[in-house]
């Protein structure tokens, strides 16, 4: 088995990551519906510069990567969130928001919609099973290269995240695709909802996402 190393993500680290993010959701139901046209160099240089300015400007937000150590190609990526308490017009205002940056290549409409939805969601839910206004650490993506699937990157990057989460008592909130429950199941996150994904007209089928909590370690003490 590969050797992962777990580091921070750094601005010449960015590019790779983008390209694992479209590799690693070739086969996820809304992405490649948003992205049609893959990793074009405009939706690669749009994510470049919005990771930048999220690990520059937002300090909720650390960008960490699985390493393979003896080719240092990034195997693995994830975004983790760690939101202090916030107001409840804070809330409000960031569940109204309809119109996000996305490039000028994507499905803007499909794209709008699907990231207002999941917003929304993840406040109710985050309000029904942690607490209202609670501080709260939130895994908003992760991503394996194919080449590096099942071998133990991501589970590093779960792992990274938790112990953090735990660290300071907070309950841990992902949406993710139901091809990924049993790994976070492993790592203690139980089905709280799901959230639907209207693709129509781009896409048919009945998809959906896994809304999933994780108590912090201390609350299962």
């Amino acid at each position: 088995m590969p050797v992962f190393v777990v580091l921070p993500a750094s601005s010449s680290d960015l590019e790779a990551i983008v390209r694992v993010q479209f590799d690693a959701c070739a086969n996820d139901h809304g992405f490649p519906v948003i992205f049609p046209k893959g990793p074009t160099r405009a939706s690669v240089t749009h994510f470049v510069r919005a990771f930048e300015h999220d690990m520059e400007n937002d300090p909720t937000c650390q960008i960490v990567i699985a390493k393979h150590s003896s080719s240092g190609e990034v195997a693995s990526y994830a975004i983790w969130n760690f939101f202090p308490s916030r107001t409840q017009e804070e809330i409000e205002e960031e569940m109204l928001i309809d119109e996000f940056p996305l490039p000028r290549d994507a499905n803007k409409q499909l794209g709008n919609a699907l990231i207002h939805n999941s917003i929304r969601k993840r406040h109710e839910v985050v309000a029904a099973n942690i607490g209202e206004r609670s501080p709260y650490a939130y895994l908003a993506a992760v991503g394996t290269s194919p080449k590096y699937q099942n071998q133990g990157a991501a589970s590093k990057l779960l792992t990274w995240g938790l112990e953090r989460a735990d660290d300071r008592g907070l309950a841990t909130y992902v949406e993710g695709a139901p091809a990924g429950f049993r790994l976070y199941e492993k790592f203690g996150f139980k089905e709280v909802a799901k959230l639907r994904l209207d693709l129509a007209p781009w896409s048919e089928g009945d998809h959906f996402n896994i809304c999933m909590v994780r108590k912090a370690a201390s609350e299962d003490a």
